[in-house]
């Protein structure tokens, strides 16, 4: 038992920097960088560039934050023998030092440095926006500006993810009645789009927040041990998620790609999971604990702080025209 606690601590410490590369897919995703007031590359008429973007950002990438938040709430739930309110107080506290720090601090930062550097000539053009900084604005860029995001987009999931920590008192209590089938029922308002928009989203109440959460903390409240209980379909996740991963990329110009693309997010979970696992079962390879533990740096700097502005340097060094 102790031998695969141990295997399922260590999958979920190798992921962590792999899932970070795919968040960084996604937001790589274009070949087309953006300055005020244009849009400049060559677009999709590269085929071979634009099925390895598809590829790689809006198949395989698309894997990580759902399976983030999976993770999160098996963890968030993993030690806990019933659910006290000392115990909601103690998680609070310390998910207060290693979300909300960070993510005041990131957002904060991007703010100061959109401000600083729209103040210098030199600076300001390479800009899309001149902003007005008044209160109202200055508390959007914290939580939700009118592109639902924080003015550091991609913290966006950690909003989510804190607003189901704080919510984990209700998630325990639906977990814990309506069982399994209220996490299906989750899964079926998230496969089909089913979710109340608008003002519950822009305060990070996501769906795919909600029911990857609850769905780790399942596994959590019920003490199941996940590598266990996916590795029952190991050999079934091995044939079908190459099937769909090919089938979603194939069909993303059409309607029905969507339901394509969630039945590949939900089978490439269990895949990824049981492919992590044999991995580190049979000594392929090991957990690199650097890399794990850069995993949240790299998510934090990435953009808009590096990769939009690399982008566009890289773009005018070499001024692409081609698939190459």
């Amino acid at each position: 038992m102790t031998q695969t606690k141990d295997l399922q601590s260590n999958v979920i410490t190798f992921l962590r920097f792999p899932l970070i590369m795919g968040v960084l897919f996604i937001h790589n995703y274009s070949s087309t960088p953006t300055i005020p007031g244009a849009e400049f590359g060559i677009g999709e008429n590269i085929p071979i560039f634009y099925a390895c973007s598809e590829l790689f950002s809006q198949v395989l990438g698309s894997i990580s934050v759902p399976l983030f938040f999976f993770i999160s709430g098996f963890l968030f739930f993993q030690n806990i023998d019933g659910f006290t309110k000392y115990d909601y107080t103690r998680k609070l506290k310390r998910r207060g030092k290693t979300l909300l720090i960070p993510y005041l601090f990131w957002n904060i930062t991007v703010l100061l440095t959109y401000c600083i550097a729209q103040s210098i000539p030199a600076l300001n053009a390479w800009f899309n926006n001149k902003i007005d900084y008044n209160l109202q604005y200055l508390l959007q860029t914290m939580w939700s500006m009118d592109n639902g995001y924080p003015i550091a987009y991609q913290f966006w999931f950690i909003r989510d993810l804190m607003a189901a920590v704080i919510l984990t008192p209700v998630i325990y209590f639906f977990v814990r009645k309506a069982k399994v089938y209220g996490v299906l029922l989750l899964g079926v308002l998230w496969y089909f789009g089913w979710w109340l928009g608008g003002f519950i989203i822009d305060c990070g109440l996501s769906i795919v927040a909600v029911f990857f959460f609850s769905a780790g903390a399942w596994f959590g409240i019920n003490k199941r041990n996940f590598i266990d209980d996916i590795g029952k379909v190991r050999y079934w996740s091995f044939i079908l998620y190459p099937l769909l991963a090919l089938a979603d990329l194939l069909t993303k110009r059409y309607a029905v790609n969507i339901f394509i693309h969630n039945a590949g997010i939900i089978i490439g979970i269990v895949f990824w999971v049981n492919f992590v696992a044999y991995l580190l079962r049979t000594g392929k390879t090991g957990v690199n604990r650097f890399l794990a533990s850069a995993s949240f740096f790299v998510f934090a700097i990435h953009d808009p702080l590096m990769l939009r502005e690399s982008k566009k340097i890289l773009y005018a060094l070499f001024n692409p025209q081609s698939d190459l």
